[in-house]
């Protein structure tokens, strides 16, 4: 009887976990024979829903209720505990994803991002576009690969796939130390106004670069919290030749003053504005004057941020986002999610 009580307390004590909605313990069941958690199962549903959509028809019905799972998720998800995880070693990271949905979906999408970026083969004339996380994006065009403010858990995996790196301002939420090291031991360009070791690629003037078929041109633009001047670089890329001239600019957390976007393209393909604070200034750099630009496709981003702590801490909801789209002055305006692919093809993004 004694060795069956401590055989019983043995197996409940490895069933313990801490869940994303708050603080107190709670059991979690025995792993699947497939080695998949019911969490792990959850979550790859969800994505799996969330991916048979597209976020070019953002009131697709079937789109909206995976929104609304995901938010339902995120909304017991608390700062404090996702901050936690980021900081957890591997090991107990991974066990977290196992036992908790929303952890697991955001690194299922990761690891989904990661497979296509590494196998992806990119046609002449076309290019890859992932939505990782925030306001991380990776590109992949048939010569190259790039990525910009990526912020994530399991960034570093990224550094093999990529040729060089964009991270637009010094916030915790717009870059990972980790991927960032890995590629400066790799030798490969971080582009930022900030890291001293990035040496050539660090500039706090605005500044054009060519890496590769790549064209990079930079504007130092203030934040939208008061008091951070010439904190941000907006980067405007042209992807080259092969990728049938992509153009896209991403503006980080500027605070859209159309006077300090001094290097820009007049139009882009692709703008990817932060959803802003201070209500839709984002349309102030839209436009045919100067310091603006005509984009076709606006990406909205900065979307469900969980290391902030509330909306009023710049935490934007899937539904606000949705909103907000529809109020930005282009009509061809999406709210991409964690780990779904676009593709540049003949002039127009489509999905797969």
């Amino acid at each position: 009887m004694k060795n069956f009580l401590y055989l019983f307390l043995f197996v409940m004590a490895g069933f313990f976990c801490v869940a994303c909605g708050g603080d107190e313990a709670v059991t979690t069941p025995p792993e699947e024979e497939n080695n998949q958690t019911s969490q792990q199962e959850e979550a790859a549903g969800i994505l799996q829903s969330l991916w048979n959509t597209t976020p070019l028809s953002p009131q697709d019905n079937e789109r909206l209720q995976v929104f609304d799972k995901i938010q339902g998720l995120a909304d017991l998800c608390s700062a404090d505990y996702f901050e936690d995880y980021l900081n957890s070693s591997d090991q107990l990271a991974e066990s977290k994803e196992k036992y908790d949905v929303l952890l697991s979906v955001y690194r299922q999408a990761f690891d989904r991002v990661l497979d296509e970026v590494a196998n992806d083969v990119v046609e002449e004339g076309t290019a890859h576009i992932w939505m990782l996380y925030n306001m991380g994006y990776v590109i992949k065009t048939p010569s190259g690969c790039f990525a910009i403010d990526i912020m994530h858990r399991w960034a570093d995996k990224l550094e093999p796939y990529l040729d060089f790196l964009c991270v637009t301002h010094n916030h915790q939420d717009h870059y990972d130390e980790g991927l960032i090291e890995a590629m400066l031991e790799a030798g490969k360009p971080v582009l930022s106004n900030y890291i001293a070791e990035g040496k050539d690629y660090t500039s706090t003037v605005p500044t054009t670069y060519t890496i590769g078929n790549f064209s990079i041109r930079t504007s130092i633009t203030d934040h939208n919290n008061s008091g951070l001047s010439n904190f941000v670089t907006v980067f405007t890329i042209d992807c080259g030749a092969d990728s049938n001239h992509l153009t896209l600019m991403h503006t980080g957390d500027s605070n859209y003053k159309p006077s300090q976007y001094t290097n820009i393209l007049g139009s882009v393909n692709i703008l990817i504005p932060r959803y802003a604070p201070n209500a839709l200034t984002e349309n102030n750099i839209i436009g045919t004057g100067s310091g603006q630009t005509q984009p076709d496709y606006v990406l909205l981003s900065h979307i469900l941020e969980l290391t902030h702590i509330s909306a009023e801490e710049s935490r934007w909801s899937l539904p606000m986002a949705l909103e907000r789209a529809s109020q930005i002055q282009c009509d061809q305006t999406y709210v991409p999610m964690w780990g779904e692919k676009l593709v540049w093809k003949n002039n127009a993004l489509k999905s797969e």
